[in-house]
């Protein structure tokens, strides 16, 4: 053995590099993947340029204190992200087409450790720039905060892998003790949001007299000091110190001492956990199947959908929500996939949607009129694009069976809104409570509120009709990882484009009907108020008549699949 690990391990990874560039460049000798993968670029240079541009022109520059306090309290977040990773994936996570190999190779625990460092550090460079170029607006330096969250990001990597050799060594039951715990910590942290909104829409009085996190969330809504300055905080962040210091330094001469010392940190993490003494081959072994097995399913679908079957739902009974006709069959089926796949999806979208609040008030915190229509119009629009997209328990996940499907002795429109309610549903549920308790806890419950609430259940529809529309229209797989990162954006690009020109179309097809509507009552002397109420229900008429059009559109576009294209 010379110089840094394994010299068969390095050639590994210099012909893996080989060969993903290679696939890359195969991509781009046909046309729709040219165009697509170019697409997607341009539109990620477009995205980078924008923070770069926006750090370069700042015309506010936090003080270097203040900016270490969001450095220690970002790291402290990250941190938590990472062992949360580590608590699910013991063991060294190693490729299924090559951990078999390696393992029964001369080669020692500790250059596989190292040869599984070395590609994380690849993939984490790429990570690094996008988090460093959205980190360094503001900052003291752009440059040394770019350079120092670069560095920083490297260190991640290492500190899970840390964490989940260490895992390895554990009995299992402990082990799965600590997995579970890193549900309650995600639960702690959706309740956390939860406290925050409730105390956005509380007098500070009531919230102050809150215990543990009441002073804290006084403080954030008063004003009165920076809510990151709490010493609970100070406490938890302090092993982020060097790190932060070094991101947040004014100067070069600040810069150096602090990038030497998280350098040799890196270099020391590293080495610790290159020599752990812990044997991970059998769970590691465990972790690849699973990865791979995740893999297969993201390829099929994604999203929540992608998710394995919880063990315990098994025996919860499926309700027959929508009838026991073929329509509520096909949607019974549905039904089972959301209870038995969307548990743990749940808590991320309450958690998503507590953030999505927090940004509402936020964006119209200033003006309590605004807040009152605009914050319940943020949610609904923010809430359905994000629930729409991650949970996909709809025909994104069907494409390995559309052959049985197509062969189902049902009308296509029939078949294409059964496949569709159980998600609608479920949003449109998961919504309209974000709104009303939004609305109660703000004391803005108004007729507009309850409009809204109406309303929602037939845009969640006609979005999500939309986007499978398109997708039966042009089904594409996903290609999980950096390699089809481009690829897959441009894909999305493409799609987005075509759905906003369909959202166009509805929003012009609903003037139609509105449009008359508020003519002929404004121009027969109306108040606005009477111009107002007459209006909204031809925005339910013209709502409907959409969602009515969508179903027999995707009927349409369902009935024209053809199996046989879609090579896989």
């Amino acid at each position: 053995m010379s110089g840094w690990g394994s010299p068969a391990l390095r050639l590994l990874l210099r012909l893996k590099l080989r060969g993903a560039w290679r696939r890359q460049l195969r991509r781009l000798r046909t046309p729709k993947g040219a165009f697509l993968s170019l697409l997607g670029a341009a539109l990620f240079v477009l995205w980078m340029a924008g923070p770069a541009f926006q750090a370069v022109r700042a015309s506010r520059t936090l003080a270097p204190e203040t900016a270490e306090l969001r450095v220690r309290a970002a790291g402290l977040l990250l941190g938590l992200i990472t062992l949360a990773g580590a608590l699910a994936h013991r063991g060294l996570f190693l490729h299924k087409s090559e951990i078999e190999r390696l393992f029964s190779a001369p080669l020692s625990r500790s250059d596989l450790v190292r040869y599984r460092l070395a590609s994380s550090a690849i993939r984490g460079a790429f990570g690094g720039l996008i988090l460093g170029l959205y980190s360094m607006r503001n900052m003291p330096s752009p440059a040394l905060a770019l350079a120092g969250v670069l560095l920083a990001m490297q260190s991640l990597p290492v500190v899970n892998q840390m964490a989940a050799i260490a895992l390895g060594g554990l009995e299992r039951k402990t082990a799965r003790f600590l997995r579970r715990a890193s549900g309650v910590l995600f639960a702690l942290l959706v309740a956390a949001f939860a406290l925050l909104v409730i105390g956005l829409n509380t007098h500070i009085g009531d919230l102050s007299s809150m215990p543990l996190l009441g002073p804290l969330l006084a403080s954030f809504v008063n004003g009165e000091q920076d809510p990151l300055a709490h010493p609970l905080l100070a406490r938890l962040t302090l092993p982020f110190v060097p790190w932060a210091r070094m991101i947040s330094a004014p100067s070069a001469a600040q810069f150096v001492p602090w990038f030497a010392v998280c350098l040799a940190l890196h270099a020391g993490l590293v080495e610790l956990c290159a020599r752990l003494p812990v044997d991970f081959r059998e769970l590691s072994l465990d972790t690849s199947d699973r990865v791979a097995a995740r893999i297969a399913r993201v390829r099929r679908g994604g999203g929540a959908a992608a998710t394995r079957p919880s063990a315990a739902s098994a025996r919860w009974p499926i309700p027959w929500l929508f009838g026991r006709t073929p329509l509520g069959a096909i949607a019974w089926r549905k039904c089972a996939g959301l209870v038995r796949k969307a548990q743990s999806a749940l808590w991320v979208a309450l958690l998503a949607l507590g953030f999505i609040t927090l940004m509402a008030h936020v964006l119209f915190g200033g003006d309590p009129e605004q807040a009152a229509l605009g914050t319940p119009i943020a949610i609904a629009v923010g809430g359905t694009f994000y629930l729409c997209s991650g949970l996909r328990f709809d025909f994104r996940e069907d494409l390995e069976r559309m052959d049985v499907i197509r062969a189902w002795p049902q009308p296509s429109w029939r078949v294409f809104l059964a496949t569709l309610l159980p998600e609608v549903v479920l949003v449109a549920l998961l919504l309209d409570a974000t709104v009303f308790m939004n609305a109660l806890l703000a004391g803005a419950l108004g007729w507009h509120v309850f409009v809204i609430l109406g309303a929602l259940p037939l845009v969640v529809f006609a979005w999500v009709a939309l986007d499978n529309g398109v997708f039966l229209f042009a089904p594409v797989r996903m290609v999980p990882g950096q390699e089809g990162m481009l690829l897959n954006v441009g894909r999305r690009l493409v799609q987005l484009s075509l759905l906003f020109l369909l959202v166009a179309g509805a929003a012009v097809a609903c003037f139609f009907v509105v449009g008359p509507v508020w003519l002929v009552v404004h121009y027969l002397g109306g108040s606005p108020e009477l111009v107002v109420r007459a209006v909204i229900p031809a925005v339910f008429v013209g709502l409907m008549g959409v969602d009515v059009l969508l179903v027999w559109l995707g009927g349409k576009v369902l009935r024209r699949f053809d199996v046989a294209r879609d090579k896989g």
